[in-house]
């Protein structure tokens, strides 16, 4: 379009007709002055604003919304927009949720504000009429803008209208005869031109100013004719997009294909609309897990009925019902698209046959969900063979999936870091402090449980399903996953043989994580009518988060018979008291008496404990010197019969005992080195 449609008569003269020019420049000037290139054929607007689908519902933006009828409704709003800015939403407020229409010109380029700022709404004369218009100044073969519209809402068709696309050829002076004469050339400042094919965009065009890259209906883009150029409603296109999902981006670049000189040329873009059909429906069906009954003679199929409006799911051949196919596991068949009435409950039912005759649904455990692709709908989901839906609306995409599961049992559960939330840079496999510090206090640390809100499950173990008696029969295996979850399913038939001997067994290749908190085997206790078993958890820890911390102190003394072990306080160095220090030298007859405590850190019982220490001995273990148990005797009740006895060298050994959750024991025994010297 020519911003400009009564430009002033130019005179001048054809490049082609220099050589006549000689002796009657003034009368060719004169002739050649009524030679106006620009075209303007009368006549009326005969493009009609894009319609929707029969029964289908439009949301119009603009200035000449459709008559509304029961079989069309529509609803409409201005198109109201402030000049200069690139981008509005407008917002249709319904019961069943907004319905949101983006405009938006992400790029502008070869701005010319000259008849307002671009992009505005309004008119241009000759050009444009209620419209939002862009000018542009024709400097060079560029996209002049990008148009891109989006809605919240899955359409069945949208589109707008553009008007006024179309090309120029404007008289310039290339240069002067004699110094004198202007000379003149025709030359095309722009050939407009629009591009839907990025979203599979159709066009329609006038073939008086347009060419089309495809024959209609399959025209993506439009392209003016060189120098044709026309007046308002005479070249307008309707761009319109099929089906398309929720906030999708719709574009439309405008292009300008040619440039021999500089001019203004500008476009507008009015009566915008999307359409929502009437809702419609598709029902899946899944199967988890091979059928109950899966012979030829005696076959599980699946029939799933769509009822309520005027749906017959009971009538020959009727979209609202059908029976599945298939063996095994496999599910063939599912419901065709099936379109409802708005504001119409529909009941879902299905039911289970067995060659002609009605099976059992019960065998089967049942659940359903439905998804809706308008966004914020909310939408059943439940584990019934029979449900219904209600409320629906135009532009609802209803999917409901049944799924059917052959009863089965279920183990699950997670093997995770029992640490208590003790991170690996704060742990210490040396740590015996419980009054203070990361282990003080800490009733999650190493208890056995899975405490979600401190402690994350870990990867790399297998759970087995097994014969508690023989574990060495397995029933099924899962390695766990990335966050240390696992959930094994076993047939009923199999749980049901041997009931009272169900275990779980956890175990584990790598060198993480090596230490057990809990135990390895778990045994099941099978619950008549309950298939779900959660929370077989298994805890493991990192080495430096260990339950059990051995401290070993030494003290150097006189070798006294009576010495008194509790009356010894720990000090820094070995010669004053017990101390962790070592001993760099010895006077001869003196003795070194031990005290090892042993510290449970954990919020478990350390069970099976016992306490050994083995002796030095000359030649063994690269040691010098023998060392012999001195006085005072062990005490019998505590110690291992095993242990030496005094002046005799060996294990010092403790009988089998229990250490309590978050408790300290010590344990003491005196020593003399050199095997020639009477320890007593």
């Amino acid at each position: 379009m020519d911003s400009n449609k009564h430009p002033s008569l130019e005179r001048g003269v054809e490049v082609n007709k220099i050589s006549s020019l000689i002796g009657s420049a003034l009368f060719l000037m004169l002739v050649l002055a009524t030679n106006n290139a620009h075209a303007n054929f009368e006549s009326t607007d005969t493009s009609t604003t894009g319609m929707c689908p029969a029964n289908h519902k439009m949301y119009y933006i603009g200035a000449n919304p459709p008559t509304s009828t029961s079989t069309f409704p529509v609803t409409s709003q201005p198109l109201n927009w402030t000049a200069g800015n690139t981008t509005r939403t407008f917002t249709f407020n319904e019961p069943s949720g907004s319905k949101t229409f983006n405009i938006n010109f992400p790029s502008i380029l070869d701005r010319n504000n000259s008849q307002g700022t671009i992009p505005f709404y309004g008119a241009i004369n000759g050009s444009t009429s209620s419209a939002l218009n862009l000018v542009h100044d024709s400097t060079s073969t560029v996209t002049n803008h990008i148009l891109n519209i989006s809605i919240n809402r899955s359409i069945s068709k949208s589109g707008y209208k553009i008007q006024d696309l179309d090309s120029l050829t404007s008289r310039v002076i290339v240069g002067y005869f004699l110094l004198i004469f202007p000379i003149y050339e025709d030359r095309t400042p722009y050939i407009e031109q629009v591009d839907v094919s990025a979203n599979n965009g159709r066009l329609t065009f006038n073939s008086v100013f347009h060419t089309a890259n495809n024959p209609a209906p399959n025209t993506s883009i439009v392209t003016g004719i060189k120098g044709k150029n026309c007046s308002d409603g005479e070249c307008n296109i309707d761009a319109s997009w099929g089906y398309k999902a929720a906030n999708s981006v719709l574009n439309l670049k405008h292009n300008n294909t040619l440039n021999e000189t500089s001019d203004t040329h500008a476009v507008g873009y009015s009566d915008f609309y999307f359409c929502l059909a009437p809702p419609k429906l598709v029902v899946k069906k899944q199967l988890n897990g091979t059928r109950i009954h899966d012979t030829d003679a005696k076959r599980d199929q699946f029939n799933i009925k769509v009822s309520g409006g005027t749906l017959n799911p009971d009538a020959n051949n009727s979209p609202a019902s059908f029976t599945t196919t298939g063996s095994g596991q496999t599910i063939s068949n599912t419901s065709n698209l099936i379109s409802l009435t708005p504001a119409t409950t529909y009941t879902i039912t299905e039911s289970v046959l067995n060659g002609t005759n009605l099976g059992e649904i019960t065998n089967y455990d049942t659940s359903y969900t439905c998804t809706n692709a308008t966004a914020g709908s909310t939408m059943p989901s439940g584990a019934t063979s029979s449900f219904t839906l209600s409320n629906l609306n135009y532009g609802d995409e209803v999917t409901c999936t049944i799924t059917n599961t052959p009863k089965t049992y279920t183990f699950s559960g997670i093997v995770f870091n029992d640490n208590g939330g003790i991170t690996g840079s704060n742990a210490s496999a040396t740590n015996a402090n419980i009054t203070t510090g990361p282990y003080a206090n800490n009733s999650s640390y190493f208890n056995g449980i899975f405490n979600p809100t401190q402690e994350t499950g870990v990867t790399g173990s297998t759970v087995k399903l097994v014969d508690c008696s023989t574990p060495s029969t397995v029933y099924a295996t899962q390695a766990v996953s990335a966050t240390g979850f696992y959930q094994i399913s076993a047939p009923a038939i199999t749980i049901n043989s041997n009931l009272n001997n169900i275990c779980l067994v956890e175990e584990r290749s790598s060198d993480g994580y090596p230490i057990r908190t809990n135990n390895a085997s778990k045994k099941i206790t099978i619950l008549a009518s309950t298939y779900n078993y959660a929370n077989n958890n298994f805890g493991r820890v990192i080495a430096e988060n260990v339950a059990l911390v051995l401290t070993k102190y030494q003290y150097i003394n006189n070798c006294s018979t009576t010495l008194d072990y509790s009356n010894i306080g720990e000090t820094a160095t070995p010669s004053t008291g017990f101390s962790t220090a070592s001993i760099d030298k010895i006077d001869p007859g003196k003795c070194i008496a031990y005290k090892i405590t042993a510290t449970n850190r954990a919020n478990v019982n350390i069970d099976n404990f016992v306490m050994q220490d083995s002796l030095q001995k000359s030649g063994v273990n690269n040691a010098t010197a023998t060392s012999v148990l001195a006085s005072p005797a062990l005490d019998p009740a505590g110690y291992d019969s095993s242990s030496p006895a005094i002046g005799q060298n060996g294990t010092i050994k403790t009988r089998t005992l229990v250490l309590n959750p978050r408790t300290k024991r010590d344990f003491y025994f005196n020593t003399k080195y050199g095997t020639t010297v009477n320890p007593q």
